[in-house]
């Protein structure tokens, strides 16, 4: 028997992954950790954790080969947005490696049209050029030797990385969403192990603990919940809800960190915004429009 839809509990989950997702850049930067060591401790953490949860649960299986493999992609992929997002951060700022990952919904919009999940219209390529405009005002120098630049360049890329994930999930939802996360956590677990000698480990309490939260909140909980939003939402609805993390990074990066936030970079930032979530929010108008058309 299907279990029925919880919008109300859908929604809750869709913002707590979302809150918890805007502390990564803050926390990225606030730890001494490399990229290499934030992305160990989390992952095994989160790999343990949620292996256990499944296990108690009784639904940790062996997947077949051919879903080995499909879980092998997720997971590759997953890496490397991580380790794009983490250097971007750390070269550049949390909240230029926040506004950089923003950019996820208009990927999002040309992904799921090259995918065939929808196909481009007007609004579409106005929506990408609020977008690209958006990233052209952030950038001081059109050189990735501009430490803004080049962190904004490679937060971009993560952003890309993490678009083809929903259309993946959605694609192998005959697999469990928490099989998937697990797939997702330790393979990319492994990946991040091959980079075990240029871990650093000379951490003081203050960095374990950021660590800590990032592991057990913002990747435990929050990865899991989101896999189960963006399995059972559209792409579209999922990408919408997904914005909610860009203020949370904002405010606790000027707060936490001491970020100054300049007008260009807060106008760049609406621009990009307003772009990607104008793009999905047609896209989805549309969807709604045409399903009801062929009832």
């Amino acid at each position: 028997m299907t279990r029925p839809e919880r919008p109300a509990a859908l929604l809750l989950e869709a913002f707590v992954a979302g809150d918890l997702f805007g502390c990564i850049p803050v926390l990225v930067r606030f730890v001494d950790a490399n990229p290499w060591t934030i992305g160990i401790v989390r992952l095994a953490i989160a790999t343990a954790g949620l292996a256990v949860l499944l296990r108690l649960r009784g639904q940790l299986r062996r997947p077949s080969l051919a879903d080995g493999l499909r879980l092998a992609l997720i997971g590759g992929i997953f890496f490397a947005h991580w380790a794009t997002y983490f250097f971007a951060i750390k070269i550049s700022s949390a909240s230029i490696g926040a506004i950089g990952l923003s950019t996820y919904g208009a990927h999002l919009v040309l992904l799921g049209a090259i995918a065939g999940l929808g196909r481009l219209h007007a609004f579409d390529l106005v929506a990408l050029g609020a977008v690209l405009a958006g990233a052209v005002i952030i950038v001081p120098e059109p050189d990735l030797a501009n430490r803004t630049t080049a962190g904004l360049a490679l937060a971009i890329l993560s952003a890309i990385l993490y678009a083809t994930l929903p259309i993946l999930h959605q694609r192998w939802s005959h697999l469990g969403s928490g099989t998937r996360a697990l797939g997702q956590f330790s393979i990319a677990f492994v990946l991040f192990l091959l980079f075990l000698p240029k871990a650093n480990w000379d951490l003081g309490p203050r960095d374990w603990a950021g660590l800590a939260f990032l592991a057990i909140g913002s990747t435990l909980i929050a990865h899991t919940l989101w896999v189960r939003v963006t399995t059972r939402l559209s792409p579209s609805a999922s990408s919408l809800l997904y914005y909610g993390n860009l203020p949370v990074a904002l405010v606790f990066s000027a707060l936490l960190l001491g970020e100054r936030l300049s007008g260009r970079m807060l106008f760049g930032a609406a621009l990009i915004v307003a772009g990607s979530a104008g793009g999905l929010a047609s896209q989805w108008k549309r969807k709604a429009f045409e399903a009801s058309r062929s009832r």
